[in-house]
């Protein structure tokens, strides 16, 4: 069944999943307040069953009905037989009265110039261990993504600047902490470019490993 607007709202605000299916760049530029985004240009169903609670009802949101049946069939996959609800179109539609949320995507080189006028300025990195122990930026915050939304009360509060290694996992932590509330700048950059922008990388020493 398609949901209007009054539904979603609903869903959203009784703690069920309501997945926008649009790119992260889109999704940034505006979207419904408290929905989530994993967008099917990128592992999609990984990150969504990985991350959601298990039981939990999910709504699908997506441009046109075939992005929301290519959703279903990769849900099929991971044991969700069928979405609670569902709405195609436009995010103004999915809104109705509400004004949409958006928030900023940046690079690394916008990172290291925000660094430069805010050198306190917050730096997740939700990457895997293996992965921040080969670089990562010095004085960042590590929480690997699957464990985000169990660690919310170590997010310091103010702006927080999420990165990972290709972009598509800081998109889909951004969406989960604007749903929370927090005021978020998605890096949607490859990590290539973290070091020839002029970010300080380091490597973890086996103190930090073990600590």
């Amino acid at each position: 069944t398609e949901a209007d607007p009054a539904e979603l709202r609903r869903r959203i605000e009784a703690g069920e999943w309501v997945v926008d299916l649009r790119n992260r760049t889109a999704f940034a530029a505006g979207h419904v307040g408290g929905t989530v985004n994993f967008g099917l240009d990128g592992q999609f169903v990984t990150y969504l069953a990985w991350l959601m609670p298990w039981g939990t009802p999910v709504t699908l949101l997506g441009e046109t009905a075939e992005d929301v049946a290519e959703a279903q069939r990769e849900l099929v996959r991971v044991g969700i037989d069928r979405p609670s609800a569902m709405a195609t179109g436009k995010p103004e539609e999915w809104a109705g009265d509400e004004p949409l949320r958006s928030y900023r995507t940046a690079t690394f080189a916008d990172l290291t110039a925000e660094l430069a006028g805010n050198p306190q300025a917050a730096v997740l990195d939700v990457r895997r261990n293996q992965e921040r122990a080969e670089r990562f930026i010095e004085g960042s915050i590590h929480i690997p993504i699957h464990e985000v939304l169990g660690r919310l009360d170590e997010i310091p509060a103010g702006e927080i600047w999420v990165h990972c290694a290709g972009g598509y996992r800081a998109g889909v932590v951004a969406a989960l902490l604007d749903a929370h509330g927090v005021d978020v700048v998605a890096i949607d950059d490859s990590f290539d470019n973290a070091g020839p922008a002029g970010l300080p990388l380091t490597t973890t020493t086996l103190q930090e490993i073990s600590a």
